[in-house]
């Protein structure tokens, strides 16, 4: 066809006349219907890609764990504490709360309890505990009885309301502690009991730590690498010190190479390695058999260091703590919950989920963030830590968990 000023404005005449929009439509359709069907599958795929997988062993899914206690109020507990600071080890301080002991009833380097507080209050808020050693320390029977009604007459008679109660309630009155959950038997007198085990429950403690036969050298290496199945009559793995304790006991060999390697079995077990020790039967400085202990043991990133009433009470939140998945259409939500007094068992545990890398945990509508530390040193923290897609959300029971 010949073109013509005519032919020109016919053919942009019949272009106006048809909706350029036309063929789009039915692939604008399409695309928005595909769009719709992508947004409404979105929650449920989320939902499918968040899977819960339990509660860990340990807090924030650490491999093992070091606990470590010191019993007696001497002078040298400020000593201890520096050294456990140096090398970021938590523990338990088990402490007489006695203002004034007269000088027959003190231990050597015993001094007035009331100059150690300041530097217990600190203790407390760097992640220590403070655990009772009674009030005044009874620990006037030889070990070897402990049968005879007159060592059952003894214990009777200490393990009263102003050794158990007055302890624990001047220590929370000193240091700023939310509870008292720990309980040290002086000398290790009175542990076997059942009567006074009782006792102690019911004044409040969670777990009681023994001390075994000293003088027959039976407190050396107990050789408990978990938690005891007895709580009121707790061992612990071995004792890091010169002696047992008291003078006149006799003294253990100082084997750093051996002391290292209880420790190393019961870390490559996986287990709760607790080690305890007197103040006054230590040596310090980085040369001593003490620290030395300390940084074999010390700032690895797969183990937890924790104080012993902390690790009870862990065990008995992450048992008692049910998840359950909140099916309710929306994002992956959880419910973490439990019934325990929140006063004593105010700790986080860790659950383990499935998750797609780029979604993040909410508590309570609070964002979790990564830890602040590459090393685990408390008890009631929160946050989320990633390995590929597990992540290990440590958090406090009784919140809903919600991924985004």
């Amino acid at each position: 066809m010949k073109t013509t000023k005519g032919n020109i404005v016919q053919i942009r005449n019949t272009v106006r006349s048809i909706d350029p929009r036309a063929h789009w439509r039915p692939a604008l359709v399409a695309a928005v219907g595909c769009l719709v069907m992508l947004l409404a599958a979105a929650p449920s795929a989320q939902r499918d890609s968040v899977r819960f997988v339990g509660k860990t062993k340990y807090l924030n899914n650490a491999k093992a764990v070091v606990v470590h206690t010191i019993d007696d109020s001497t002078k040298l507990v400020v000593d201890i504490a520096d050294a456990m600071d140096k090398y970021d080890i938590k523990g338990t301080f088990f402490i007489s709360t006695e203002q004034d002991p007269p000088p027959e009833e003190r231990f050597f380097n015993q001094l007035q309890v009331w100059l150690l507080w300041p530097r217990m209050q600190k203790a407390v808020a760097d992640g220590h505990e403070i655990g009772s050693h009674a009030v005044t320390h009874p620990c006037s029977r030889p070990q070897s009885d402990t049968t005879s009604d007159t060592y059952k007459s003894f214990c009777d008679a200490n393990y009263n309301d102003s050794e158990l109660i007055a302890s624990r309630d001047t220590i929370l009155k000193r240091t700023g502690q939310p509870y008292v959950w720990t309980w040290a038997y002086p000398c290790g007198h009175c542990a076997n009991l059942e009567f006074i085990q009782k006792r102690i429950a019911a004044a409040g403690y969670i777990v009681a730590r023994n001390y075994p036969g000293e003088a027959q050298g039976l407190h050396v290496r107990p050789d408990l690498q978990t938690w005891a199945s007895n709580p009121y009559d707790a061992p612990y793995t071995q004792v890091v010190q010169r002696a047992g304790g008291r003078r006149g006991a006799t003294a253990p060999p100082i084997d750093v190479a051996d002391l290292n390697a209880k420790f190393d079995e019961v870390y490559g077990k996986g287990g709760i390695y607790h080690f305890m020790s007197h103040p006054q039967s230590l040596d310090f400085g980085p040369e001593g058999f003490y620290e030395k202990h300390l940084s074999h043991i010390s700032r690895r990133p797969d183990v937890w260091y924790v104080p012993m009433g902390p690790v009870y009470a862990f065990k008995t939140i992450v048992d008692a703590t049910e998840v359950k998945s909140l099916s309710d259409g929306s994002r992956p939500r959880f419910s973490v919950s439990n019934t325990l007094d929140h006063k004593i068992y105010s700790g986080s545990l860790t659950l383990e989920f499935v998750a797609p890398a780029a979604m993040s945990v909410f508590s309570n509508g609070k964002k979790l963030d990564a830890p602040r530390r590459t090393v685990t040193d408390r008890w009631n923290e929160e946050h989320v830590r990633r390995e590929g897609d597990r992540v290990f959300v440590t958090v406090r029971p009784n919140t809903t968990l919600e991924f985004r």
